[in-house]
């Protein structure tokens, strides 16, 4: 393995746009990954995508996919946040409050991505980097070379981090016993752009536009409750599906077959450790409501970068304790009130308790008539700076 200046364990989406925006500034990086990165000419679909506002999309700019991997992606100009807590009982007793890219001066608020397919495109571009080495289907330890000659090793190696586990930070996990089912269906009736996540006692029902006449899902419930519907015949599930959707979406079909995943929430108490700095889920796991978790580990992306870029600039050793410090205080003041913030909603949601119902239903309400809190709220959750 030869010398790297930044190592970088862990070759999903964030890792891949930290490697590519270091590099592209002509800095030596290698990323090191236990697994295969998928090609973009065999990645086959998937039903996991995410919603990326417009500072991750500039974060992958920086990286040289985006706008490029655009016509892959469908763009998201509306979110629709409907309270349906007397779920099955009639559409009748549903609240629902419309949030419009619009109202914040925007074509749109972001755009859903393919996951597995931007992995793929930025696994394509690192391959090509003259900067860049790819270490496939490697199991790193602390004395490979890569990691004894880096001056900066970055863990964005998911939420079991070894390089977390190395540098000694403890991380603080709550199981939600919920699960998340993901599928992609088709409809008759058209999306309009629209993002609709239902809020039932179970968890959020979100419907996603992917493409003309075609959806995302993300149906989070009880584990007990999602591993009675995931062992449903294909017919009977699309009808439990069919009935979550109110019909808003008319007759559905499922096109890409369900997938699912256990819920949970992960914080650290440390970014940073001698030469070590977590990104990602390395650093931070959320609930998928309002699909935070990905643009939360893109900020961390482009935060680290600059903080990387300027020190280069100033001379300085990119991972000595001060500039490493500079990253963690940046990133506390982001993190911490989103994973707090985001539980909390978790658990308000999924709550069949009358008096937290009551408010939550109360409190949709009066997002209507907020004014400029209303701005405020959006503009942080819909459409946060990095």
């Amino acid at each position: 393995m030869q010398k790297s200046q930044i190592a970088i364990v862990g070759a999903g989406i964030p890792g891949l746009s930290l490697a590519l925006i270091l590099a592209n500034q002509n800095f030596n990086i290698t990323v090191i990954e236990r697994g295969t990165l998928p090609e973009s000419d065999k990645v086959k679909p998937s039903a996991r995508t995410t919603a990326l506002m417009q500072g991750s999309l500039d974060i992958l700019a920086r990286a040289g996919v985006w706008p490029a991997f655009k016509p892959h992606c469908t763009p998201l100009r509306q979110l629709s946040i409907i309270d349906d807590s007397t779920f099955p009982k009639g559409a009748d007793n549903m609240i629902r409050e419309d949030f419009k890219a619009e109202e914040l001066g925007l074509g749109e608020f972001g755009y859903n991505i393919p996951l597995i397919a931007m992995t793929a495109a930025l696994g394509d571009l690192a391959r090509s980097h003259k900067n860049i080495t790819i270490l496939e289907n490697t199991t790193i330890t602390q004395d490979d070379d890569a990691i004894l000659n880096a001056d900066l090793i970055v863990g964005a190696d998911g939420r079991k981090s070894i390089i977390r586990e190395w540098a000694g930070i403890k991380a603080q996990e709550k199981y939600y016993d919920q699960t998340a089912i993901t599928c992609v269906i088709s409809h008759t009736l058209p999306h309009n752009n629209t993002s609709t996540e239902f809020h039932r006692s179970g968890g959020p029902c979100t419907f996603v536009p992917y493409g003309e006449n075609t959806s995302a899902v993300v149906w989070v419930e009880k584990t007990d409750d999602a591993d009675a519907i995931l062992k449903l015949p294909k017919q009977n599930f699309i009808q439990a599906l069919q009935d979550r959707t109110r019909e808003i979406l008319g007759q559905i079909n499922l096109i890409v077959p369900p997938e699912s995943w256990p819920l949970m929430t992960l914080k650290t108490d440390r970014l940073i450790a001698p030469r070590i700095a977590l990104i990602a889920e390395a650093a931070h796991v959320l609930s998928p409501i309002g699909a935070q978790g990905l643009n939360l580990s893109l900020r961390d992306v482009g935060a680290l970068a600059d903080i990387i870029i300027v020190a280069q600039l100033a001379n300085r050793d990119v991972g000595c304790e001060s500039v490493l410090k500079k990253y963690e205080r940046d990133r506390r003041r982001d993190i911490a009130p989103r994973v707090i913030g985001i539980d909390l909603f978790n658990d308000m949601i999924a709550n069949d308790n009358i008096f937290i119902r009551g408010a939550r239903r109360l409190g949709l309400q009066a997002i209507r008539h907020a004014g400029p809190l209303r701005t405020i709220l959006m503009r942080a959750g819909l459409a946060p700076k990095h």
